[in-house]
């Protein structure tokens, strides 16, 4: 809960001291006025401003405050030049009770620097009093330990959520938006229900908002939903990065794998065991074992070229026609290569040439609908003059049994879609074709690269002296260790990454065990329970309030979608006069924090609306707004008030004096203290 003890208000002029010091009940408060301009606003303000909520007023920092904490103080004829101001707010959660302190003007503080003294305004003169340094509206002000509205948040006990935000990341919901439905301040904050809320990234901020006050279970649902959401996203795409990662290590040597699930799923011990990398269309570990065998014969085998001439000349030879054959292979993929190329080009020709079209025909259609608007008679295919039919085409009907049906303006469009999608699943389809021949060229050039260097050791072989040592069977056993080493290699990464897939599965296994838990239901009964509270606590405040909008203001419901009022789907602010709007507003604030009471929400049982007589509401209707806010059990409301005419005066005065405090601002709310 928060509870504002005191307030106490500091300006120095060059004349002294000027300042503001009341202390507040726990019940109802009023802060009145005989003229809207005698600085009541200002004191309302400062209370925003020390607990650094003014982007509820609308701003941030001191720019927010009026100009007598800036620069000049009115005292009856003279103007005063404004030294140093700011403002000490004593406040209470029920159990401690501290004093934050913040500058408005002042040399060598800056505004964002907010003191917090662990004591009451009395007793900060006391040499034994803790005070600490915190920061607002700076980069984690929320978060960081220094940050003030996270001190704020852990005095007040309020445990905020964490909820979706517009850059689709989480995020705390700041206080500044909670308490946005509950201070109500004189400029925005009588627009619409909740309209000063200030944007601050928060994705349905509003909807959020009651949600936590009135502690619906949904709200964890929605949290729920959403660390479903970012699980999901996190385990498709390390899933997809892996496929990926063991694809291109596989296709580097040439080799394939074989029951890699491309998507995430949960797999089986037996599935991830059938998981195996081909090599020429046998398993790796078979084509290893081959592999060993033929090492093991080149280093057994007498490397003499006079023992193994002949076996030379054949190799030779099959090595050239093999070479011969990827030659061919590349030369053949380089002219399908153009081919695919000249067949992409006319493809982009032919879809910049319908994309125009498409612009065009679309243009038209709005010319067309536009004149429609205007009630044209050209637009609706009519001559203005006789009435007879336009064709949209200058091509003559040759007669009456050969009719040249033209497609309408609106058909085009959706011919010249439908080659869109054509025209560019085929381009998808060539480009797909191209890049599969450059990865065979660039796999057929390695092997002729492998070729060549085993034709010349061949070619050594035969023409060098016959107690020479075979070069082409050490070019041989070199080439099949290297190959052994690396397909070992690829074969141990794949075992490692086939650790991970497994441990992939798992946390799938989980996402969707959790996915299966969620209710199916998007209110439970508990919360089903609190929105008919809710609205109940809204309909018999509207109508105490004399709301008249509507003729059966039973028929009001609240929103599932988003726990605002509404009369038969719509928003009742649309059939609402000006007045009723301000009744509709009292109540649905005073309804939130009613609910909350009586449901063990999580309001912090404190409202303060600023000016809540808005656009002439009659007196009667007034009164019993302040006669119901009077009542309110635990909580205390803060009302800014000019009672300049008698009815408003005579509204307050028919309430238990024993159950509000009445503060009268003079003339000028800042008073001398003290002069030079």
């Amino acid at each position: 809960m928060l509870r504002i003890n005191r307030l106490k208000i500091e300006i120095n002029t060059s004349n002294g001291l000027y300042g503001f010091d009341e202390e507040f009940n726990g019940g109802l408060n009023f802060i009145a006025s005989e003229d809207n301009t005698r600085g009541k606003s200002s004191i309302i303000a400062s209370i925003y401003y020390c607990l650094g909520f003014e982007e509820i007023i609308g701003g941030k920092g001191e720019k927010v405050l009026t100009s007598v904490y800036k620069s000049r103080l009115e005292d009856g004829d003279a103007v005063w030049p404004v030294l140093e101001s700011g403002a000490y707010l004593e406040i209470t959660n029920g159990l401690e009770v501290i004093t934050i302190y913040r500058a408005a003007k002042m040399e060598n503080r800056d505004n964002k620097l907010i003191t917090v003294y662990h004591a009451s305004i009395n007793k900060l003169r006391e040499s034994a009093v803790f005070y600490e340094d915190m920061y607002v509206h700076m980069p984690n002000s929320a978060t960081n330990i220094k940050g003030f509205h996270r001190f704020l948040e852990t005095f007040l006990h309020i445990e905020l959520p964490l909820v979706p935000a517009t850059d689709d990341v989480t995020r705390k919901l700041y206080l500044q938006l909670i308490f946005a439905g509950m201070f109500i301040e004189q400029k925005h904050g009588w627009a619409d229900i909740l309209s000063g809320m200030p944007v601050l990234g928060i994705r349905e901020s509003k909807k959020r908002v009651i949600e936590y006050i009135l502690n619906l279970d949904t709200l964890d649902n929605e949290k729920k939903k959403d660390k479903l959401r970012l699980s999901e996203s996190s385990i498709k795409q390390r899933w997809e990065a892996l496929v990926k990662g063991l694809l291109q290590i596989v296709g580097g040597e040439d080799c394939e794998i074989q029951g890699l699930p491309l998507n995430p799923r949960i797999i089986s011990e037996e599935e991830l065991s059938k998981i195996m990398i081909l090599k020429d269309n046998e398993r790796l570990d078979n084509y290893l074992v081959e592999l060993d065998k033929q090492l093991e014969k080149l280093v057994l085998f007498k490397p003499k070229i006079v023992d193994n001439f002949d076996e030379i000349q054949d190799e030779l030879e099959a090595t050239e026609k093999l070479m011969d054959s990827y030659e061919e292979t590349v030369f053949k993929h380089r002219r399908l290569i153009s081919s695919e190329n000249s067949s992409i080009d006319r493809l982009t020709n032919s879809l910049e040439i319908i994309e125009a079209d498409i612009r065009n025909n679309k243009d038209a259609a709005r010319l067309r609908n536009l004149g429609s608007e205007l009630e044209l008679s050209t637009s609706k295919d009519k001559c203005p003059v006789c009435n007879q039919t336009i064709k949209d085409t200058l091509i003559p009907d040759l007669d009456d049994t050969h009719v040249l049906q033209v497609m309408s303006i609106d058909e085009n469009i959706r011919h010249l879609n439908a080659q869109k999608e054509m025209l560019e699943f085929a381009r998808r389809s060539h480009e797909q074709n191209r890049n599969l021949l450059y990865e065979n060229i660039e796999q057929a050039e390695q092997n002729l690269f492998k070729l060549r260097r085993l034709a010349k050791s061949l070619r050594s072989d035969l023409y060098s002296t016959n107690d020479n040592l075979s070069e082409s069977m050490v070019y041989k056993r070199i080439q099949i260790d290297n190959e052994i080493t690396k397909l070992s290699s690829i074969s141990k990464v794949v075992i490692n990454e086939l650790e991970v897939l497994r441990d992939l599965s798992d946390e799938w296994k989980e996402y969707l065990k959790d996915k299966s838990s969620l209710p199916n239901k998007k209110f439970t009964e508990l919360d089903e329970k609190k929105l008919r509270t809710l609205r109940n606590f809204f309909i018999d405040n509207i109508k105490l309030f004399g709301y008249k909008s509507v003729l059966n203001v039973n028929e009001v419901e609240i929103s599932l979608d988003t726990y605002l009022p509404v009369i038969e789907g719509f928003d009742m602010k649309f059939d609402s006069s000006a007045s009723d709007n301000i009744r509709a507003i009292w109540a649905f604030i005073l309804a939130l924090l009613q609910t909350s009471n009586k449901t063990s929400g999580n309001h912090p049982r404190v409202l303060m609306f600023d000016e809540p007589a808005q656009h002439s509401i009659i007196v009667n209707d007034m009164e019993q707004f302040f006669n119901t806010i009077s009542k309110v059990k635990d909580g205390q409301i803060i009302v800014g008030i000019t009672v300049k005419d008698n009815d408003t005066r005579q509204a307050i005065q028919k309430l238990n004096p024993e159950t509000y405090k009445f503060i009268m601002v003079p003339n000028k709310a800042f008073q001398l203290i003290s002069d030079n």
